[in-house]
């Protein structure tokens, strides 16, 4: 068990997600966040969204974008449980669920992929295979748009969120890339 999910469980559902607003304040601006996604994400499109976590970062894009729908995809056993009740019926939730899984279960594909802050905790020798599944929803559907954001190496808040990811997340193979 990592520190973070000992912290969480020991707050409670209610007070760890307003502590985990803050703490994931100090790294990552959601607001702006979703701004540069929206501005990016075709009308009434269809968003997958690879390693959704807690689904508070897409509290912010559905505020902005009520035209869309998500399915949210983790290989957590639980992915959206701090998604907001006025946005849950636009959010199909796939918990402990691989985009290999997914594509397998032959759900629609979607209109755009989304990867926030998912690449940097793929092991490094996962990423090939990763990236040949999101290929191949290229090859059927062209006109896909893949939207990463991701953690820039080599500045402080970096180094710390790599700190944070590797020691209170728990993440043992995080690793940023360039």
């Amino acid at each position: 068990m990592s520190i973070g999910s000992t912290i969480r469980g020991v707050l409670g559902i209610r007070l760890s997600r307003k502590v985990g607003h803050y703490y994931r304040a100090f790294f990552v601006d959601l607001t702006k966040v979703a701004q540069a996604l929206s501005a990016a994400i075709p009308a009434n499109a269809h968003v997958l969204d690879i390693g959704g976590g807690d689904g508070e970062p897409l509290n912010y894009l559905l505020e902005l974008r009520t035209d869309i729908r998500v399915t949210s995809i983790d290989l957590a056993p639980e992915v959206g449980k701090w998604l907001d009740q006025n946005h849950a019926a636009r959010v199909f939730k796939l918990p402990s669920t691989s985009i290999s899984q997914y594509l397998s279960m032959r759900y629609p594909l979607p209109d755009v992929i989304m990867l926030n802050d998912v690449v940097h905790h793929i092991p490094e020798a996962d990423r090939r295979a990763f990236f040949a599944a999101v290929s191949s929803i290229l090859r059927d559907a062209p006109d896909t748009r893949i939207l990463v954001k991701d953690v820039e190496p080599g500045h402080v808040k970096s180094l710390l969120g790599y700190w944070a990811d590797k020691y209170i997340t728990g993440d043992r193979n995080v690793s940023p890339v360039a």
